[in-house]
Protein backbone atom coordinates (compact mmCIF):
# COMPACT_ATOMS: atom_id res chain seq x y z
CA UNK A 1 0.00 0.00 0.00
CA UNK A 2 1.35 3.68 -1.03
CA UNK A 3 2.23 5.56 2.08
CA UNK A 4 3.62 8.93 2.02
CA UNK A 5 5.11 10.75 4.78
CA UNK A 6 4.31 13.89 6.33
CA UNK A 7 6.78 15.57 4.26
CA UNK A 8 5.14 14.55 0.68
CA UNK A 9 1.74 15.13 2.10
CA UNK A 10 2.50 18.81 2.97
CA UNK A 11 4.74 19.33 -0.49
CA UNK A 12 2.11 17.41 -2.22
CA UNK A 13 -1.09 19.78 -0.93
CA UNK A 14 0.58 22.87 -1.03
CA UNK A 15 0.99 22.50 -4.66
CA UNK A 16 -1.88 21.13 -5.30
CA UNK A 17 -3.50 24.00 -3.30
CA UNK A 18 -0.96 26.43 -5.47
CA UNK A 19 -1.95 24.42 -8.78
CA UNK A 20 -5.21 25.06 -8.17
CA UNK A 21 -4.68 28.41 -7.33
CA UNK A 22 -2.96 29.34 -10.41
CA UNK A 23 -5.37 27.31 -12.49
CA UNK A 24 -8.20 29.07 -11.16
CA UNK A 25 -6.62 32.19 -11.96
CA UNK A 26 -5.78 31.47 -15.98
CA UNK A 27 -9.49 29.93 -15.77
CA UNK A 28 -11.16 33.14 -13.93
CA UNK A 29 -8.81 35.17 -16.12
CA UNK A 30 -9.26 33.88 -19.17
CA UNK A 31 -13.17 34.36 -18.76
CA UNK A 32 -13.06 37.53 -17.59
CA UNK A 33 -10.66 38.32 -20.41
CA UNK A 34 -12.90 36.58 -23.18
CA UNK A 35 -16.14 38.30 -22.33
CA UNK A 36 -14.06 41.71 -22.12
CA UNK A 37 -12.84 40.72 -25.59
CA UNK A 38 -16.20 39.88 -27.09
CA UNK A 39 -17.92 42.84 -25.50
CA UNK A 40 -15.21 45.40 -26.33
CA UNK A 41 -15.19 43.63 -30.29
CA UNK A 42 -18.73 43.69 -30.54
CA UNK A 43 -18.95 47.40 -29.58
CA UNK A 44 -16.47 48.26 -32.15
CA UNK A 45 -18.15 46.67 -34.83
CA UNK A 46 -21.43 47.60 -33.51
CA UNK A 47 -19.96 51.67 -33.60
CA UNK A 48 -18.36 51.35 -37.36
CA UNK A 49 -21.67 49.64 -38.49
CA UNK A 50 -23.47 52.40 -37.61
CA UNK A 51 -20.98 54.59 -38.64
CA UNK A 52 -21.42 53.69 -42.01
CA UNK A 53 -24.95 52.87 -42.28
CA UNK A 54 -25.02 56.45 -40.98
CA UNK A 55 -22.45 57.49 -43.70
CA UNK A 56 -24.74 55.87 -46.09
CA UNK A 57 -27.66 57.42 -45.18
CA UNK A 58 -26.21 61.18 -45.22
CA UNK A 59 -25.32 60.40 -49.19
CA UNK A 60 -28.71 58.89 -49.96
CA UNK A 61 -30.41 61.75 -48.73
CA UNK A 62 -27.84 64.36 -49.76
CA UNK A 63 -28.27 62.57 -53.41
CA UNK A 64 -32.33 62.75 -53.20
CA UNK A 65 -32.14 66.15 -52.10
CA UNK A 66 -29.82 66.89 -55.36
CA UNK A 67 -32.03 65.37 -57.59
CA UNK A 68 -34.80 67.07 -56.30
CA UNK A 69 -33.10 70.44 -56.85
CA UNK A 70 -32.39 69.69 -60.59
CA UNK A 71 -35.16 68.47 -61.40
CA UNK A 72 -36.80 71.63 -61.10
CA UNK A 73 -34.07 72.46 -63.61
CA UNK A 74 -34.76 69.74 -65.70
CA UNK A 75 -38.47 70.06 -66.13
CA UNK A 76 -38.01 73.08 -67.85
CA UNK A 77 -36.30 71.74 -70.76
CA UNK A 78 -38.46 68.67 -71.28
CA UNK A 79 -39.70 70.18 -74.54
CA UNK A 80 -36.27 70.71 -76.10
CA UNK A 81 -34.35 67.49 -76.34
CA UNK A 82 -30.99 69.36 -76.75
CA UNK A 83 -31.08 71.65 -74.33
CA UNK A 84 -32.19 69.11 -71.81
CA UNK A 85 -29.38 66.83 -72.72
CA UNK A 86 -27.12 69.91 -72.07
CA UNK A 87 -28.61 70.37 -68.63
CA UNK A 88 -27.91 67.32 -67.66
CA UNK A 89 -24.72 66.48 -68.98
CA UNK A 90 -23.89 69.49 -66.69
CA UNK A 91 -25.67 67.82 -63.43
CA UNK A 92 -23.24 64.94 -64.14
CA UNK A 93 -20.11 66.50 -64.49
CA UNK A 94 -21.32 68.80 -61.39
CA UNK A 95 -21.02 65.44 -59.26
CA UNK A 96 -19.79 62.30 -59.13
CA UNK A 97 -22.49 60.52 -57.44
CA UNK A 98 -23.97 58.28 -60.00
CA UNK A 99 -22.27 56.08 -62.96
CA UNK A 100 -25.08 57.85 -65.51
CA UNK A 101 -28.33 59.90 -65.47
CA UNK A 102 -30.97 59.46 -66.96
CA UNK A 103 -34.80 61.29 -68.05
CA UNK A 104 -37.87 59.79 -68.46
CA UNK A 105 -40.96 60.80 -70.21
CA UNK A 106 -44.77 60.33 -68.24
CA UNK A 107 -44.37 57.02 -70.44
CA UNK A 108 -41.18 55.84 -69.23
CA UNK A 109 -39.30 56.67 -72.95
CA UNK A 110 -35.47 57.91 -72.61
CA UNK A 111 -35.60 61.21 -73.26
CA UNK A 112 -31.75 62.32 -72.45
CA UNK A 113 -28.85 60.20 -70.63
CA UNK A 114 -24.74 60.97 -70.14
CA UNK A 115 -23.33 57.94 -70.10
CA UNK A 116 -25.83 55.43 -72.33
CA UNK A 117 -26.72 57.95 -75.40
CA UNK A 118 -28.33 54.64 -77.48
CA UNK A 119 -30.58 54.15 -74.67
CA UNK A 120 -32.43 57.56 -76.01
CA UNK A 121 -36.03 57.14 -77.03
CA UNK A 122 -35.85 53.48 -76.17
CA UNK A 123 -38.09 52.52 -72.65
CA UNK A 124 -36.03 50.25 -70.80
CA UNK A 125 -37.58 47.37 -68.88
CA UNK A 126 -35.94 47.55 -66.17
CA UNK A 127 -37.61 46.68 -62.58
CA UNK A 128 -35.88 50.64 -61.35
CA UNK A 129 -37.67 51.77 -64.12
CA UNK A 130 -41.09 50.19 -64.19
CA UNK A 131 -40.89 50.89 -60.07
CA UNK A 132 -40.41 54.47 -60.29
CA UNK A 133 -42.79 55.39 -63.40
CA UNK A 134 -45.63 53.53 -61.50
CA UNK A 135 -44.48 55.38 -58.21
CA UNK A 136 -44.38 58.74 -59.34
CA UNK A 137 -42.82 59.52 -56.16
CA UNK A 138 -39.14 59.92 -54.70
CA UNK A 139 -37.40 56.32 -54.67
CA UNK A 140 -34.33 54.58 -53.65
CA UNK A 141 -34.73 50.84 -56.00
CA UNK A 142 -34.00 47.72 -55.17
CA UNK A 143 -30.43 46.27 -56.12
CA UNK A 144 -31.21 44.78 -59.94
CA UNK A 145 -29.71 43.76 -63.44
CA UNK A 146 -29.17 46.84 -65.84
CA UNK A 147 -29.31 45.91 -69.46
CA UNK A 148 -25.49 46.08 -69.37
CA UNK A 149 -25.83 43.19 -66.83
CA UNK A 150 -24.78 45.18 -63.82
CA UNK A 151 -25.86 45.55 -60.87
CA UNK A 152 -27.08 48.80 -60.00
CA UNK A 153 -29.22 50.99 -57.71
CA UNK A 154 -31.65 53.41 -58.88
CA UNK A 155 -32.56 56.78 -57.04
CA UNK A 156 -34.96 59.05 -59.12
CA UNK A 157 -37.00 62.06 -58.44
CA UNK A 158 -40.61 62.86 -60.19
CA UNK A 159 -40.53 65.68 -62.68
CA UNK A 160 -43.49 67.97 -62.60
CA UNK A 161 -43.99 70.97 -64.19
CA UNK A 162 -45.75 73.80 -62.83
CA UNK A 163 -48.89 73.09 -63.52
CA UNK A 164 -48.36 70.22 -61.50
CA UNK A 165 -48.34 67.47 -64.08
CA UNK A 166 -46.64 64.62 -64.74
CA UNK A 167 -43.92 64.79 -66.86
CA UNK A 168 -41.39 62.02 -65.73
CA UNK A 169 -38.80 61.41 -63.81
CA UNK A 170 -34.65 61.92 -63.77
CA UNK A 171 -32.96 58.97 -62.59
CA UNK A 172 -29.64 58.12 -61.32
CA UNK A 173 -27.97 54.69 -61.39
CA UNK A 174 -24.71 54.00 -59.42
CA UNK A 175 -23.11 50.23 -60.15
CA UNK A 176 -22.51 48.72 -57.01
CA UNK A 177 -19.28 47.17 -58.33
CA UNK A 178 -17.82 50.22 -59.80
CA UNK A 179 -15.67 52.87 -58.32
CA UNK A 180 -17.87 55.74 -57.07
CA UNK A 181 -18.93 57.45 -53.63
CA UNK A 182 -21.33 54.55 -52.69
CA UNK A 183 -18.75 51.73 -53.29
CA UNK A 184 -16.34 53.93 -51.40
CA UNK A 185 -18.54 53.95 -48.54
CA UNK A 186 -19.39 50.48 -48.43
CA UNK A 187 -17.16 48.25 -50.31
CA UNK A 188 -13.58 49.95 -49.35
CA UNK A 189 -12.71 48.51 -45.96
CA UNK A 190 -8.68 48.30 -44.16
CA UNK A 191 -9.14 45.64 -41.56
CA UNK A 192 -6.00 43.45 -40.67
CA UNK A 193 -7.25 41.42 -38.03
CA UNK A 194 -9.75 39.25 -40.29
CA UNK A 195 -12.78 41.77 -39.84
CA UNK A 196 -15.23 42.81 -42.74
CA UNK A 197 -18.23 44.57 -43.92
CA UNK A 198 -21.04 43.56 -46.03
CA UNK A 199 -24.44 44.76 -46.66
CA UNK A 200 -27.72 43.61 -47.26
CA UNK A 201 -30.77 44.78 -49.17
CA UNK A 202 -34.10 44.65 -48.03
CA UNK A 203 -34.77 40.76 -49.15
CA UNK A 204 -32.02 39.88 -47.18
CA UNK A 205 -29.77 39.43 -50.48
CA UNK A 206 -25.90 40.55 -50.39
CA UNK A 207 -25.03 43.47 -52.25
CA UNK A 208 -21.51 44.47 -51.01
CA UNK A 209 -19.33 41.58 -49.74
CA UNK A 210 -15.50 40.72 -49.86
CA UNK A 211 -16.22 37.83 -51.70
CA UNK A 212 -17.46 38.58 -54.95
CA UNK A 213 -19.25 35.29 -55.55
CA UNK A 214 -21.79 35.52 -53.13
CA UNK A 215 -23.33 39.01 -54.14
CA UNK A 216 -27.21 38.80 -54.47
CA UNK A 217 -27.00 36.10 -52.41
CA UNK A 218 -30.08 35.31 -49.99
CA UNK A 219 -28.34 35.61 -46.23
CA UNK A 220 -31.71 36.38 -44.60
CA UNK A 221 -31.84 33.11 -42.77
CA UNK A 222 -28.61 34.59 -40.43
CA UNK A 223 -30.11 36.14 -37.83
CA UNK A 224 -28.06 39.07 -37.69
CA UNK A 225 -29.64 40.06 -41.26
CA UNK A 226 -32.75 38.84 -40.27
CA UNK A 227 -32.66 41.63 -37.20
CA UNK A 228 -31.21 44.25 -39.82
CA UNK A 229 -34.47 43.71 -41.93
CA UNK A 230 -36.47 44.23 -39.10
CA UNK A 231 -35.11 47.60 -39.05
CA UNK A 232 -33.15 46.71 -35.79
CA UNK A 233 -28.95 47.88 -34.97
CA UNK A 234 -27.09 46.60 -32.52
CA UNK A 235 -24.68 43.43 -31.73
CA UNK A 236 -24.36 40.23 -30.95
CA UNK A 237 -22.62 36.88 -31.46
CA UNK A 238 -23.70 34.84 -34.48
CA UNK A 239 -23.05 31.91 -36.35
CA UNK A 240 -23.28 32.69 -40.02
CA UNK A 241 -25.06 30.68 -42.64
CA UNK A 242 -21.74 29.40 -43.94
CA UNK A 243 -21.79 27.66 -40.71
CA UNK A 244 -18.44 30.28 -39.17
CA UNK A 245 -18.95 31.92 -35.61
CA UNK A 246 -18.83 35.49 -35.77
CA UNK A 247 -18.92 38.58 -33.61
CA UNK A 248 -21.24 40.64 -35.26
CA UNK A 249 -22.08 44.54 -35.44
CA UNK A 250 -25.46 45.72 -37.19
CA UNK A 251 -27.11 49.01 -38.18
CA UNK A 252 -30.14 50.22 -40.39
CA UNK A 253 -29.90 52.51 -43.23
CA UNK A 254 -33.71 53.42 -43.32
CA UNK A 255 -33.79 55.62 -46.41
CA UNK A 256 -32.62 52.75 -48.42
CA UNK A 257 -34.01 49.77 -46.11
CA UNK A 258 -30.54 48.20 -46.35
CA UNK A 259 -28.03 46.62 -43.40
CA UNK A 260 -24.75 46.95 -43.02
CA UNK A 261 -23.01 44.37 -41.45
CA UNK A 262 -19.51 44.69 -39.08
CA UNK A 263 -18.16 41.40 -38.07
CA UNK A 264 -14.99 39.66 -36.89
CA UNK A 265 -14.41 35.79 -36.93
CA UNK A 266 -14.71 34.86 -33.00
CA UNK A 267 -11.98 32.36 -33.11
CA UNK A 268 -9.91 34.82 -34.69
CA UNK A 269 -11.07 37.40 -32.30
CA UNK A 270 -9.92 34.66 -29.20
CA UNK A 271 -6.72 34.10 -30.79
CA UNK A 272 -5.66 37.19 -29.26
CA UNK A 273 -6.52 35.98 -26.02
CA UNK A 274 -4.87 32.89 -26.17
CA UNK A 275 -1.55 34.61 -27.15
CA UNK A 276 -2.54 36.78 -24.19
CA UNK A 277 -2.17 33.64 -21.54
CA UNK A 278 0.09 32.23 -22.86
CA UNK A 279 1.99 35.12 -22.32
CA UNK A 280 0.99 35.76 -18.81
CA UNK A 281 1.88 31.82 -18.09
CA UNK A 282 5.51 32.90 -19.54
CA UNK A 283 5.93 35.57 -17.09
CA UNK A 284 3.74 33.82 -14.63
CA UNK A 285 6.29 30.39 -14.69
CA UNK A 286 9.13 32.26 -13.00
CA UNK A 287 6.96 33.25 -10.29
CA UNK A 288 5.45 30.04 -9.80
CA UNK A 289 8.41 28.08 -10.07
CA UNK A 290 9.77 30.63 -6.68
CA UNK A 291 6.41 29.94 -5.02
CA UNK A 292 7.07 25.93 -5.33
CA UNK A 293 10.56 26.14 -4.32
CA UNK A 294 9.34 27.99 -1.47
CA UNK A 295 6.78 25.66 -0.58
CA UNK A 296 9.29 22.67 -1.33
CA UNK A 297 11.02 24.50 1.76
CA UNK A 298 8.48 25.02 4.08
CA UNK A 299 7.44 21.62 3.86
CA UNK A 300 11.03 20.54 4.95
CA UNK A 301 11.11 23.24 8.30
CA UNK A 302 7.37 22.10 8.55
CA UNK A 303 7.81 18.19 8.67
CA UNK A 304 11.81 17.94 9.99
CA UNK A 305 10.83 18.26 13.94
CA UNK A 306 7.39 15.99 13.49
CA UNK A 307 9.75 13.41 11.62
CA UNK A 308 12.46 13.85 14.21
CA UNK A 309 9.88 13.67 16.75
CA UNK A 310 8.19 10.45 14.91
CA UNK A 311 11.81 8.75 14.70
CA UNK A 312 12.85 9.32 18.46
CA UNK A 313 9.34 8.18 19.35
CA UNK A 314 9.95 4.98 17.65
CA UNK A 315 13.28 4.81 19.83
CA UNK A 316 12.29 6.00 22.82
CA UNK A 317 13.53 2.61 24.61
CA UNK A 318 17.03 3.44 23.03
CA UNK A 319 20.01 5.10 25.17
CA UNK A 320 19.77 8.77 24.77
CA UNK A 321 16.12 8.93 23.55
CA UNK A 322 15.49 11.93 25.82
CA UNK A 323 18.63 14.56 24.96
CA UNK A 324 17.74 13.94 21.37
CA UNK A 325 13.78 14.63 21.59
CA UNK A 326 14.88 17.69 23.25
CA UNK A 327 17.32 18.89 20.68
CA UNK A 328 14.87 18.55 18.51
CA UNK A 329 14.26 22.62 17.22
CA UNK A 330 10.76 22.61 17.56
CA UNK A 331 9.42 26.13 16.27
CA UNK A 332 5.79 25.94 15.81
CA UNK A 333 3.10 25.38 18.87
CA UNK A 334 1.71 21.95 17.10
CA UNK A 335 5.68 20.20 17.01
CA UNK A 336 6.23 22.14 20.52
CA UNK A 337 3.28 21.22 22.03
CA UNK A 338 3.87 17.49 20.46
CA UNK A 339 7.44 17.38 22.05
CA UNK A 340 6.36 18.37 25.71
CA UNK A 341 3.98 15.92 25.34
CA UNK A 342 6.76 13.15 24.17
CA UNK A 343 9.34 14.59 27.26
CA UNK A 344 6.34 14.16 29.60
CA UNK A 345 5.52 10.47 28.87
CA UNK A 346 9.25 9.57 28.50
CA UNK A 347 10.10 10.88 31.99
CA UNK A 348 6.77 9.11 33.33
CA UNK A 349 7.23 5.78 31.49
CA UNK A 350 11.09 5.82 32.63
CA UNK A 351 9.81 6.75 36.01
CA UNK A 352 7.40 3.52 35.77
CA UNK A 353 10.59 2.11 34.13
CA UNK A 354 12.67 2.69 37.37
CA UNK A 355 10.03 1.84 39.17
CA UNK A 356 9.54 -1.80 38.01
CA UNK A 357 13.00 -2.40 37.48
CA UNK A 358 13.87 -1.27 41.59
CA UNK A 359 11.09 -3.51 42.31
CA UNK A 360 11.55 -6.41 40.78
CA UNK A 361 15.44 -5.56 42.28
CA UNK A 362 14.48 -5.20 45.16
CA UNK A 363 13.23 -7.57 48.52
CA UNK A 364 10.17 -6.77 49.27
CA UNK A 365 10.06 -6.88 53.31
CA UNK A 366 13.32 -5.60 54.02
CA UNK A 367 13.68 -3.21 50.99
CA UNK A 368 17.62 -4.61 50.30
CA UNK A 369 18.47 -5.56 47.01
CA UNK A 370 17.30 -9.00 45.98
CA UNK A 371 19.33 -11.85 43.87
CA UNK A 372 18.40 -10.40 40.34
CA UNK A 373 19.80 -6.75 42.15
CA UNK A 374 22.75 -9.02 42.85
CA UNK A 375 23.43 -10.81 39.53
CA UNK A 376 23.38 -7.11 37.91
CA UNK A 377 25.86 -5.67 39.72
CA UNK A 378 28.29 -9.07 39.49
CA UNK A 379 27.71 -8.70 35.29
CA UNK A 380 28.72 -4.96 35.97
CA UNK A 381 31.21 -5.41 37.95
CA UNK A 382 32.56 -7.93 35.93
CA UNK A 383 32.50 -6.10 32.34
CA UNK A 384 34.21 -3.29 34.04
CA UNK A 385 36.89 -5.70 36.04
CA UNK A 386 35.80 -3.90 39.55
CA UNK A 387 37.31 -5.70 42.43
CA UNK A 388 35.30 -6.67 45.11
CA UNK A 389 34.70 -8.05 48.31
CA UNK A 390 32.07 -10.36 49.23
CA UNK A 391 30.47 -11.03 52.78
CA UNK A 392 28.21 -13.79 53.17
CA UNK A 393 26.08 -13.87 55.94
CA UNK A 394 23.39 -16.10 57.39
CA UNK A 395 21.47 -15.23 60.93
CA UNK A 396 22.18 -18.16 63.33
CA UNK A 397 18.93 -20.58 64.29
CA UNK A 398 16.68 -18.57 62.64
CA UNK A 399 14.37 -21.11 62.12
CA UNK A 400 13.88 -21.77 65.53
CA UNK A 401 12.71 -18.16 65.79
CA UNK A 402 10.27 -18.33 63.22
CA UNK A 403 9.20 -21.74 64.88
CA UNK A 404 8.95 -20.57 68.63
CA UNK A 405 7.68 -17.66 68.07
CA UNK A 406 6.11 -17.04 64.64
CA UNK A 407 6.56 -15.67 61.17
CA UNK A 408 5.92 -12.12 61.56
CA UNK A 409 8.15 -11.89 64.42
CA UNK A 410 10.81 -13.46 62.14
CA UNK A 411 9.84 -10.79 59.64
CA UNK A 412 10.60 -8.33 62.19
CA UNK A 413 14.14 -10.05 62.74
CA UNK A 414 14.86 -10.16 59.03
CA UNK A 415 13.70 -6.42 58.73
CA UNK A 416 15.62 -5.16 61.75
CA UNK A 417 18.93 -6.93 61.11
CA UNK A 418 18.55 -5.31 57.42
CA UNK A 419 18.37 -2.17 58.68
CA UNK A 420 21.83 -2.91 60.57
CA UNK A 421 23.70 -4.18 57.50
CA UNK A 422 22.78 -0.57 55.98
CA UNK A 423 24.38 1.13 58.61
CA UNK A 424 27.43 -1.00 58.61
CA UNK A 425 27.54 -0.37 55.06
CA UNK A 426 30.05 1.91 53.50
CA UNK A 427 29.01 4.03 50.91
CA UNK A 428 29.09 2.34 47.43
CA UNK A 429 29.00 -1.31 49.05
CA UNK A 430 25.80 -3.32 48.13
CA UNK A 431 23.51 -4.78 50.64
CA UNK A 432 20.71 -7.68 49.01
CA UNK A 433 18.70 -10.91 50.30
CA UNK A 434 19.72 -13.88 49.09
CA UNK A 435 16.51 -15.80 50.73
CA UNK A 436 15.20 -17.19 53.58
CA UNK A 437 17.98 -15.44 56.60
CA UNK A 438 20.81 -15.60 54.16
CA UNK A 439 22.24 -12.10 53.18
CA UNK A 440 25.21 -10.95 50.94
CA UNK A 441 27.20 -7.75 50.99
CA UNK A 442 29.52 -6.73 48.17
CA UNK A 443 32.51 -4.15 49.24
CA UNK A 444 34.07 -2.75 46.11
CA UNK A 445 37.59 -2.09 46.28
CA UNK A 446 38.02 -3.76 49.96
CA UNK A 447 40.35 -6.21 50.48
CA UNK A 448 40.42 -8.97 52.34
CA UNK A 449 41.87 -7.46 55.97
CA UNK A 450 39.07 -4.49 55.27
CA UNK A 451 36.36 -6.94 54.66
CA UNK A 452 37.25 -9.07 57.35
CA UNK A 453 36.85 -6.25 59.61
CA UNK A 454 33.71 -4.72 58.68
CA UNK A 455 32.27 -8.47 59.05
CA UNK A 456 33.83 -8.11 62.24
CA UNK A 457 31.82 -5.12 63.42
CA UNK A 458 28.68 -6.18 61.61
CA UNK A 459 28.78 -9.20 63.98
CA UNK A 460 29.45 -7.24 67.28
CA UNK A 461 26.31 -4.92 66.38
CA UNK A 462 23.97 -7.74 65.76
CA UNK A 463 25.00 -9.50 68.42
CA UNK A 464 24.56 -5.88 70.79
CA UNK A 465 21.52 -5.70 68.75
CA UNK A 466 17.67 -6.63 71.00
CA UNK A 467 14.32 -7.27 69.79
CA UNK A 468 11.98 -7.38 72.48
CA UNK A 469 10.79 -10.68 73.65
CA UNK A 470 13.56 -12.42 71.95
CA UNK A 471 16.90 -14.04 73.04
CA UNK A 472 19.69 -12.21 71.35
CA UNK A 473 20.70 -12.70 67.70
CA UNK A 474 23.86 -13.60 66.31
CA UNK A 475 25.41 -13.74 62.64
CA UNK A 476 27.47 -16.55 60.82
CA UNK A 477 29.61 -14.55 58.51
CA UNK A 478 31.95 -15.85 55.63
CA UNK A 479 34.85 -13.58 53.83
CA UNK A 480 36.19 -14.01 50.70
CA UNK A 481 38.38 -11.76 48.30
CA UNK A 482 38.88 -11.14 44.86
CA UNK A 483 42.13 -11.47 43.30
CA UNK A 484 43.45 -10.75 39.88
CA UNK A 485 41.36 -13.03 37.13
CA UNK A 486 39.03 -14.61 39.98
CA UNK A 487 35.43 -14.87 38.39
CA UNK A 488 32.66 -13.21 40.90
CA UNK A 489 30.99 -16.36 40.84
CA UNK A 490 34.42 -17.85 42.22
CA UNK A 491 34.20 -15.26 44.68
CA UNK A 492 30.58 -16.42 46.17
CA UNK A 493 31.40 -19.93 46.43
CA UNK A 494 34.69 -18.97 48.50
CA UNK A 495 32.36 -16.69 50.49
CA UNK A 496 29.63 -19.58 50.80
CA UNK A 497 32.57 -22.34 51.79
CA UNK A 498 34.15 -19.66 54.38
CA UNK A 499 30.09 -19.40 55.74
CA UNK A 500 29.64 -23.14 56.18
CA UNK A 501 33.09 -23.26 58.07
CA UNK A 502 31.20 -20.14 60.45
CA UNK A 503 28.66 -22.28 60.93
CA UNK A 504 30.63 -25.56 61.74
CA UNK A 505 33.03 -23.81 64.14
CA UNK A 506 29.92 -22.61 66.33
CA UNK A 507 28.69 -19.95 64.50
CA UNK A 508 28.58 -16.20 65.77
CA UNK A 509 31.59 -15.63 63.98
CA UNK A 510 33.53 -14.78 61.14
CA UNK A 511 35.18 -16.97 58.73
CA UNK A 512 37.98 -15.49 56.11
CA UNK A 513 38.08 -17.61 52.88
CA UNK A 514 41.35 -19.37 52.01
CA UNK A 515 43.51 -17.54 49.54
Amino acid sequence: MLRFDLRRLILLLALTAVLLAVINGFYSGYQVQRDILIRNTLEAHRVYAAKVAYNTEVFLRATQQNLRVNAERLVEHMDDPAALQRELDLQQRSSDSFNNLVVFDERGVVRAATALPQLVGRRPESPGAHEALARQSPLISEPYRAVTGQLVVMISQPLFDRARRYRGYVGGSIRLREKNILHGLLGEHYYRDGSYLYVVDGKGRLIFHRDPARIMQDASRNPVVAAVMRGQSGARPVTNTQGVAMLAGYAYVPSAHWGVVSQRPRAQALAELDQLMLTMAKYAAPLLLIIIVVVWWLSLQIARPLRQLAREAAAMDSHGATPRIEAVRSWYFEAQQLKQALLVGMRAMQQQLNRFRQESNTDALTGLGNRRELDSVLDDWKYSRQPFAVLMIDIDFFKSVNDSYGHDTGDQVLTALAQLMRDSAREGDVVCRMGGEEFVMLLPGADAIGAERVAERLCARVEAYRVPGLPALTVSIGVAAGIADETPEALLREADDALYQAKQQGRNRVVLAAV
